[in-house]
Parts: structure tokens; C-alpha cells; sequence
């Protein structure tokens, strides 16, 4: 099956991600944008009946099982499959009493927990017994999608990424073991209860973070996996790209980079022969490198991208993980790739066709070099997963420059932490064989975009502020003329901040301050004050007009909107002249 065909495997999620988000309503726009299947985050934990360790049970595990039944049925009238995240078993507080009656099934030990041991037949026996409780009572489940290594504490191979330098697990019985069999016996269990099923479900096995423990393929895993278990790989993972002069890596979350990665094309070549079904872990809107929009138009890079999956014959595809689910330019260009695929394999052809359906135009030459510009300019990003995490472009519209410096962290990208305006933790390295960029190089890339952007723009913007009479076409027109002048300002911003990061620096030295300090008014300070003061004025009546702008999906908030940049605006001010002015008079 390709993944293109009517009844292939092509998963979403709604905003919100909860089983009472998934109306009738958002199945069936789920539905009409070509999807087959939803997937919902589970914990065993809260799902299960566990006669082995009963003390492990959560209340409530059947009102939740049945809430996930219901969510089954509604969604079969919408033609679609649920499928259920799991990372399990998932380690249990140092503080739970389970350990007073079973202190020797403990395994490694990780922010305030004590894995439960899977080397030992008492967890074994517990790990199976807590799958069937939970997974026997669901009828017509699509299937299960699995990370056995990485992400939570579960079993003690699971934060030991060896092959990035860090030390093998403390665990006396594990340390002994190869993490492939402690994986697959955990994938093994999952396949043993689904062939008693009464109505079998799919296994997704992700090979999420395989690479902890062996080089691309992975084969010790992936070539090893039980019949019938189906394997999700990450499509951009082990990429490169020629940036500044130099090469690259590319991991996860990116559409700065089309792909396949590496680690992709090798292990769908280890497992072609074995017929192991193959789908794709993709991104479609947005991605870690910038999510506060709910797209990015690159759609030359999108394009690539379905194509390169056509290429590798994929079975499937999980099109969003924990950010980007609204519907919009992008996902329709999914829809309408479904509709023909070998014709659009041909990009000209197929954007020539995107900008028809989706905006109503006749003349399309305007629109299609300005997305090939946009995907241009979006390949100048400066790629490295702690720049991703750390760093100030999701935030940076309502970031205040301030001469007051007071020496504090970033901050998480992905979290609703304190902004602090210490930007050095974005340039650290993730691990040891992860690409760093220099301050100078961070602001090059970003500034590429912001140049590229900002050249490609008007032709988008003779096109789409025309008016059409459609009412579909007009609401597609400003929504993405709304974005992609909000990219132009956000790019902007990035750039300030960093530039000002790094003339901060620069006056600290000069005068011998350390943080926290005031600093004297520098004219290249104050300079890049009002340039980004200029700035947010230009993104008050984008945010103001499109509440989607500035919302984080995984942090459920905002990063920024109007009343952020409106206090960010009076902030500065007040610094620049000394106004009065007041945030409702702006």
C-alpha cells in the first residue's frame, strides 16, 4: 500500500489533543482533509487493571476506557482509526510505597523516580498483565504507536544514550543486556496481546531514539521486530544539509529540510526485504524550529517532502506530534496531493495547482515564486536541536531589548518558562555530536531568512490582497498573507534579539559590568531598540486580527499576542525616552 492510497495510514490529532476535543464536528474536518486516523497520548497506568501489582492502579482506569471506546466509535462513523501513544512502563516515584513491599524490582534512578527493572519476571509478568487490562476491554482499536527508547523514564536502558557518551545504566541486570532485547521483549509483549485480541489492533514500533544505542539502521532492532509489527521512522532524522560552507546534521522537527535523512533511507533499506510495512513521522504546519504561526508556507519544501516519501514507498504517515493541527494552506496542499500523486509528483505542476484550488487565482506565477523564495530563504536555518529548544524565535515579537540585563536563562522554547535574556544556553551543545553554531553564525542564518523573506514577500502580497469573490478564497487569502507577514516581523525580531545579545556582551566587556547590571545607553544598543520597537508596532494589527498568531500548541498559550507586545512596546519606550505612554495608547 502507498501512502497515498484512499485507505492508507495517515494519522492527526485535534488542537487540543484530549478525548473530549474530538467532537463529530473535528472528526469530520479530519476526515474531509484526507486523514485515516487520530492518535491520543496514553499512560498504562491510567488505563489498567492489573492483578500483579494492583497497588499500581489509578482510579478511574474504566471511566477512562471507556471514554477511549466511545472515541472508537465516534470516529469509525467518520472513517477513522484511533490510535494510542505509549512510552511504559513508565517509572514510579522514589517516595510511592510500592517500594517498601518490592524494593528489588528497582532499576535505574531519574528525576525522583526508580524504574521498574523489565529484567526481572515480576515486572515482565506485570508489564503483560498491565497491556491485556487495558488494551482487552477496547474493541476496533486502530493500533498502538510505541517509543521504547528516550522520552520518560521506563525501562533502565531508556536514558542511557551511550553512543552520545553517557554512561551505561546503573542497573546491575540490565548492564548485562543488550538494550535491543530489552526493547523488543517490550514490543513482543504488545504483539502477544494483540494476536489474542479479540479484534487485533496495528503496532507502530518508532524508532525514536534507537540511535542512543546503535548506528543507522539500527538493525539490531529494527530488522528483529515480531510479525506484524510495523515500524514509524522519523523521516528527517540523520539528515544533512550544506550550510555557510560546512555540513550540517538534521534531526527531528525540521521544514528547513525536506528529507529523507540518512537514518530514514537506511533503515527503510534494512527492512525492505522483510516486508516490514514503513511509515513516516513528518511534521505538515509547523515544527520546534518555529511554532508560534500555525504554518510555515515552504511549500516548495513541502512538496519535496511528499515526494521524497512517495519515492521511498512508504506505507503511512504521522503528520503531527504535539504542535501544528490547525488546518490550513499547508494541509490542503496534503489534501490536494492525495487527489493525483503521480501527476504532482512534477512541483510545478502541483503548486500551479495549489494556488487555484486553495486561492481562487488564474495568474499563479506571482504566488509560486514566492513560495519557492519562502522554502529558499527557510533552508538558510541554523539547524541544532538546542537552538530548537532554547532559543528566542518563538517568543521574539514580544521580547522587550532592555538596557537592564539581568542575566537570566531562556528558558524552554517548548515550555511556559520564565524569558530570560541570557541567550548563551541556545548556542550550547545538545550532546557531543550535535552541530553548535557561534553567536555570529546564529544571527547569519537567521538574518538569510529575514532577507529572503522579506524579498519574496511583495509578489505574495500583489497576488493574495486581491479580492475574490469566493468567500473561501478570500478567508485562505488572508489567513496566509497574515502569516507570512508575520514571519517577515518574526524573523526580524530573531535577529534583533541575538544582535542585541551580542552587543550587550560587547558593552559588559567594555565597562567589566556582570549580570545583574544596568547598561550605559551604547548607540548601537539604543539603535537596535528602536529598530525592534518599529518592529513590534508593525505586528500589532497582524496579532490583533488573527488570534491563531503567536499561539504555542504545546505550551496551550501564548508566546506572544497584543497585549505582550503592547507591555513590550511601553517597556521600551520607557526606556528609549522616558514616555508616559500608556500600553491602551498604542
Amino acid at each position: 500500500m502507498r501512502w497515498t492510497d484512499p485507505k492508507a495510514l495517515r494519522i492527526w490529532r485535534s488542537v487540543d489533543g484530549g478525548v473530549a476535543s474530538y467532537t463529530d464536528e473535528v472528526l469530520a474536518g479530519i476526515a474531509a482533509e484526507g486523514f485515516t486516523g487520530i492518535w491520543i497520548f496514553c499512560i498504562l497506568r491510567d488505563l489498567m487493571d492489573s492483578r500483579v501489582f494492583p497497588a499500581l492502579n489509578r482510579p478511574g482506569a474504566a471511566e477512562r476506557r471507556a471514554a477511549l471506546q466511545a472515541l472508537i466509535d465516534r470516529a469509525a462513523r467518520h472513517g477513522l482509526v484511533l490510535y494510542l501513544y505509549f512510552n511504559d512502563p513508565v517509572g514510579v516515584k522514589k517516595d510511592d510505597p510500592f517500594w517498601e513491599a518490592h524494593p528489588e524490582l528497582k532499576g535505574v534512578e531519574k528525576w525522583g523516580m526508580w524504574a521498574l527493572c523489565t529484567s526481572t519476571p515480576a515486572v515482565q509478568a506485570f508489564f503483560r498483565d498491565a497491556v491485556e487490562s487495558a488494551m482487552n476491554p477496547l474493541r476496533n482499536l486502530g493500533g498502538v504507536i510505541l517509543i521504547t527508547a528516550c522520552e520518560d523514564l521506563t525501562h533502565c536502558w531508556s536514558k542511557s544514550p551511550v553512543r552520545k557518551g553517557a554512561p551505561p545504566p546503573t542497573c546491575p541486570r540490565c548492564v548485562a543486556r543488550e538494550p535491543a532485547d530489552i526493547i523488543l521483549e517490550l514490543i513482543q509483549t504488545w504483539a502477544e496481546v494483540r494476536a489474542a485480541h479479540p479484534t487485533p489492533f496495528r503496532i507502530l514500533a518508532w524508532n525514536w531514539e534507537w540511535l542512543y544505542y546503535y548506528p543507522d539502521p539500527q538493525a539490531e532492532i529494527a530488522t528483529r521486530l515480531p510479525d506484524g509489527v510495523e515500524l514509524l521512522l522519523g523521516f528527517e532524522m540523520g539528515g544533512e544539509k550544506e550550510w555557510n560552507g560546512r555540513t550540517i546534521p538534521i534531526g527531528e522537527y525540521a521544514l528547513s529540510y525536506a528529507g529523507p535523512g540518512r537514518q530514514f533511507v537506511s533503515t527503510r533499506a534494512a527492512v525492505r526485504a522483510l516486508g516490514t510495512p514503513v511509515h513516516a513521522k513528518i511534521e505538515v504546519n509547523n515544527t520546534h524550529e518555529l511554532c508560534s504561526v500555525p504554518n510555515l508556507p515552504v511549500l516548495a519544501t513541502l512538496h519535496a517532502r511528499f515526494a521524497g516519501m512517495t519515492a521511498q514507498q512508504i506505507a503511512g504517515f504521522l503528520g503531527v506530534w504535539s504542535m501544528g493541527s490547525r488546518f490550513t494552506l499547508n494541509t490542503a496542499a496534503l489534501r490536494l496531493f492525495l487527489t493525483d500523486p503521480d501527476r504532482f509528483m512534477d512541483e510545478t505542476a502541483f503548486l500551479d495547482a495549489l494556488a487555484r484550488a486553495h486561492f481562487g487565482l488564474e495568474e499563479t506565477a506571482g504566488v509560486i515564486g514566492a513560495w519557492r523564495g519562502f522554502s529558499d530563504a527557510y533552508a538558510h536555518y541554523p539547524f541544532a536541536i538546542q537552538l530548537l529548544y532554547y532559543g528566542v524565535h518563538n517568543d521574539a515579537p514580544a521580547r522587550p531589548l532592555s538596557l537592564h540585563y539581568a542575566g537570566t536563562p531562556t528558558g524552554r522554547s517548548w515550555q511556559p518558562d520564565e524569558r530570560g535574556d541570557d541567550l548563551s544556553n541556545a548556542l550550547q551543545a545538545h550532546h557531543a555530536d550535535v552541530c553548535t553554531f557561534t553567536l555570529d553564525e546564529v544571527i547569519a542564518g537567521y538574518a538569510a531568512i529575514r532577507d529572503g523573506w522579506e524579498a519574496a514577500l511583495p509578489a505574495y502580497e500583489a497576488a493574495l490582497d486581491a479580492p475574490a469573490a469566493d468567500p473561501d478564497h478570500a478567508r485562505h487569502r488572508a489567513e496566509e498573507l497574515s502569516v507570512a507577514r508575520m514571519l517577515a516581523i518574526q524573523f526580524r525580531a530573531i535577529v534583533n534579539a541575538y544582535r542585541f545579545y551580542r552587543a550587550q556582551q560587547r558593552v559588559m566587556r567594555a565597562h567589566g559590568l556582570t549580570a545583574p547590571c544596568d547598561l550605559p545607553r551604547d548607540p548601537a544598543l539604543l539603535a537596535l531598540m528602536r529598530e525592534e520597537l518599529e518592529n513590534a508596532r508593525r505586528a500589532l494589527p497582524l496579532v490583533d486580527a488573527d488570534p491563531r498568531l503567536g499561539w504555542h500548541q504545546d505550551v496551550n498559550g501564548y508566546q506572544y499576542n497584543g497585549a505582550l507586545i503592547r507591555e513590550k512596546i511601553a517597556a521600551m519606550e520607557r526606556e528609549l525616552t522616558g514616555s508616559a505612554e500608556t500600553p491602551a495608547a498604542l
